[in-house]
């Protein structure tokens, strides 16, 4: 098992630990670890380059400026359903779930189709013996999420995931498999050089005087299905609550009725509801 040491006691400590196995103190989660790897973040500082350096020669250096600018300012979204708003609004003892938790407490059936075997593959090469703990999210610009994962956006608050989130190229499952599940280096970050991946993967579709209205799309895009989106992923390591969240994005056609009794929940988690067309 792939391991490293503890910067408090120096012994070894596997990665999908949170905390070392020797001395007991926290350190940093496994997800955040294998995204700062030495061989990590020397690819991914070629990839920027080298895109620093193509946007340069095609006279678009300050339009790619702005774009990090706006992607290093991005938040990470969850698109859930309707009813899963509903139940965790309930109360902050409500906890957002994962695919393999909700299959170990029978509450969900697996789907049984192609998806859930390469997602479970995909999930262990890519977070061994920790990936029942990541939560997944995509990086969004106007709060906005996948709506091939539901009609309501949950914009997390950054002070409650930077120190256990990292972030992915695109959808890990279909990376994965693209990469016989060997995936290359250079295609993950810490969530504080989030801005430096999206420029690595984008810099190419942004042109001289693209203008910044432009960048929402260009950094996240739902397709026809889920296959088909188009967007930098977030994996957050461990729990969470509503509490979590700093706003939630439904669409108008909510019955104003609804949105009354849930805007009215959320106001005691300090969460705010919005409404988008």
């Amino acid at each position: 098992m792939a391991s490293s040491p503890c910067e408090y006691c120096g012994h070894e400590v596997p990665l999908s630990w949170s905390h070392c196995p020797h001395c007991a103190r926290p350190g940093l989660f496994p997800n955040v670890r294998a995204a700062q790897a030495p061989a990590e973040q020397e690819a991914l500082e070629r990839r920027y380059q080298a895109a620093l350096r193509d946007a340069s020669s095609r006279g678009a250096e300050a339009d790619i400026e702005k774009f990090e600018a706006a992607a290093a300012s991005s938040k990470a979204v969850m698109a859930r359903p309707l009813r899963e708003l509903d139940r965790l609004a309930a109360s902050d003892k409500e906890l957002f779930s994962t695919f393999y938790k909700l299959l170990g407490a029978e509450v969900r059936l697996p789907h049984g189709n192609q998806w859930d075997l390469l997602r479970r593959i995909a999930d262990e090469a890519l977070f061994p013996g920790y990936k029942e703990e990541i939560r997944f999210a995509a990086l969004s610009l106007d709060g906005a999420g996948l709506s091939s994962y539901g009609d309501c956006s949950f914009v997390l608050r950054d002070d409650m995931i930077a120190h256990r989130a990292s972030v992915f190229e695109e959808n890990s499952t279909v990376f994965m498999k693209r990469h016989a599940y060997e995936p290359p280096a250079g295609h993950r970050i810490g969530w504080g050089d989030r801005g430096k991946l999206c420029v690595a993967k984008l810099a190419a579709r942004i042109g001289p005087g693209t203008p910044e209205t432009q960048f929402p799309g260009i950094l996240l895009r739902t397709g026809a299905t889920s296959g088909d989106d188009d967007f930098v992923e977030v994996h957050i390591w461990g729990p969470m609550s509503l509490r979590t969240a700093e706003r939630i994005l439904v669409a108008t056609s909510l019955k104003k009725a609804l949105q009354k009794a849930i805007r009215n929940r959320l106001r005691g988690l300090h969460v705010t509801l919005e409404t988008i067309s």
